[in-house]
């Protein structure tokens, strides 16, 4: 008669737990893992190709909301007439803000704005300005005619006469080089429809 029969293993259950300790470790290993990757991939993207901003203030209007949330990206972007840009940090020298404005005019056009009518013109013809919320006018102080410096931008807020812009002598053509802290670009092109961050009129 085998006496070994009903006596139990030596050692097993230790190494079960250590096995179970093991895995739970590596699990956690990999989760955390996982979360740098997650967070890396975040990092780069909101670096160098796309970040939110949140606008803040009513000189885009009827285009662009007070709250309303974007993506903006300056990947691969160069300034064009038309479109609508974040101008970061130094674009406003008298209170510092993020600007979103509509360019009007790049470097080396003219752009001429009578204010009576409220039309502006660049280069001698009158532009077409289907989203604007008024005619043009506000006279902010900046002498016109007035040709863009090569490598700035001349930008206006769709609401004409709600907005501070190239037309204040504290805001003025914007350069290209512009820069703020949180890596945006001072022509970052908007993409997209969001929600999050703060860019301020």
């Amino acid at each position: 008669m085998d006496n070994n029969t009903n006596q139990p293993a030596v050692g097993k259950e230790p190494v079960e737990q250590e096995d179970k300790q093991k895995k739970r470790l590596q699990n956690v290993l990999e989760y955390a893992e996982s979360l740098a990757l997650v967070f890396a991939v975040m990092l780069l993207i909101f670096t160098f190709i796309a970040r939110p901003a949140t606008v803040d203030g009513e000189s885009m209007l009827p285009t662009l909301e007070n709250g309303e949330r974007l993506v903006i990206s300056h990947l691969f972007y160069e300034p064009s007439a038309g479109d609508i840009v974040v101008l970061c940090g130094e674009a406003d020298h008298e209170e510092g803000k993020n600007l979103i404005k509509r360019i009007i005019a790049t470097g080396g056009q003219t752009v001429d704005i009578d204010f009576e009518l409220g039309q502006v013109y660049v280069d001698g013809e009158a532009l077409s300005e289907p989203y604007t919320l008024e005619p043009t006018y506000l006279d902010e102080g900046t002498e016109f005619p007035l040709t863009v410096p090569e490598g700035e931008i001349f930008v206006m807020g769709d609401n004409r006469n709600g907005s501070r812009d190239s037309r204040s002598l504290s805001v003025g053509p914007s350069r290209k080089n512009i820069l703020s802290a949180g890596y945006c670009s001072a022509f970052s092109r908007l993409t997209a429809l969001e929600r999050s961050a703060t860019a301020e009129d």
